[in-house]
């Protein structure tokens, strides 16, 4: 079932949170609106569902308009950020909830609902209350819950973001299976890049009500198209172009950067950098190398985070997981490489 949204405004209080709005979901995506808090994401997801009004605008599933069609009636499934199960139901009767509210019959309630329980890997807790399960186990049974009543569209609000960090990785990775599986078109909201970059085919990054970037994950990282969707998505070193610069040779204070890419932006720009691209060592010579100073060093498991300023009042920060630069001391020089197939010029 595809999504489509059509110049959708959303208010508050008479102050609009998303104004004039698009947006096109393809049958079968698992599509991220990614963000931070307050940007709209979430808004954008419960107008989907019904639970807030549209001011103007459309929302179609498939061809079928469901701009004001009441919740109950658009045919979803909602997982919440807060797990919304009956304390006082068993697993079973949660899960069942959703199927008794359609007039399903018993045995096929019993049927189907154990077959959900089995997806999710709870078959033998359906007797037991919430109270008696884990974050990660009622997460799964509220997929389940979801997922039971065969809907066409799926919509998840933050679902994972009260879990610790071992068990988010672990229920996205079902969560993606179950959608793979059932092909069902999915929208899921987050705040994690990582969880958007891992679990999805389309992502929409937002910022104060707009989208300002919908790609594949691929293309939102390594080819963003704002300095605020590089910053978002990844935390790209930004370095603004100084007033008349056009390139591809571009002077800053710290030296002359040259870079590959042939469309450049007119007007105010950045250059983008990933601080995983940069190399950092002693003995680099060459086009784009720098000489920089070594701010602060973290070890950060996988990696190593290095601080650097350059000459004007530059820094950047530079991710390596070789041992190189590892004798380097706080106040010390060193040199870095930028590649010019690395630096992208883009709108800040």
């Amino acid at each position: 079932m595809s999504i489509t949204v059509e110049n959708l405004t959303v208010d508050y209080g008479g102050q609009a949170v998303l104004d004039g709005l698009s947006l096109t979901i393809g049958n079968g995506q698992f599509f991220t609106l990614l963000g931070p808090s307050g940007c709209g994401k979430t808004t954008l997801l419960r107008t989907m569902a019904g639970f807030l009004p549209a001011v103007k605008g459309q929302i179609r599933f498939g061809s079928r308009d469901v701009t004001h069609v009441p919740p109950h009636q658009r045919d979803i499934g909602m997982v919440f950020q807060d797990y919304a199960l009956f304390p006082n139901r068993t697993v079973f009767e949660n899960v069942a909830y959703g199927l008794r509210a359609r007039k399903v019959g018993d045995s096929e309630i019993k049927t189907r609902v154990g077959e959900a329980l089995e997806r999710v890997g709870l078959s033998a807790f359906g007797a037991r209350l919430p109270a008696a399960l884990s974050g990660g186990q009622r997460q799964r049974v509220a997929l389940a819950r979801a997922l039971v009543i065969k809907p066409q569209v799926l919509l998840m609000d933050e679902p994972l973001s009260n879990l610790d960090a071992k068990l988010r990785v672990q229920i996205r990775e079902t969560i993606r299976a179950l959608q793979q599986e059932t092909g069902i078109t999915t929208v899921f909201v987050t705040h994690d890049q990582e969880e958007a970059l891992a679990l999805s085919d389309q992502i929409g990054v937002m910022d104060r009500g707009r989208l300002r970037q919908v790609g594949t994950p691929h293309a939102i990282y390594r080819h963003p198209a704002s300095g605020y969707v590089a910053d978002f998505v990844g935390g790209a070193n930004l370095l603004p172009v100084p007033n008349g610069a056009k390139g591809p040779a571009i002077s800053f204070p710290f030296g002359t950067l040259t870079i590959a890419q042939q469309t450049l932006i007119n007007g105010p720009a950045v250059i983008a950098v990933r601080p995983e691209e940069i190399g950092l060592g002693a003995s680099l010579h060459g086009e784009n190398v720098f000489e920089a100073t070594l701010v602060a060093r973290s070890f950060l498991g996988d990696k190593t985070a290095y601080r650097l300023a350059l000459a004007g009042g530059f820094t950047l920060l530079v991710h390596r997981r070789d041992d190189e630069a590892d004798s380097l001391k706080p106040g010390e020089t060193c040199r870095l490489h930028i590649p010019r197939t690395s630096a992208r010029m883009i709108e800040p």
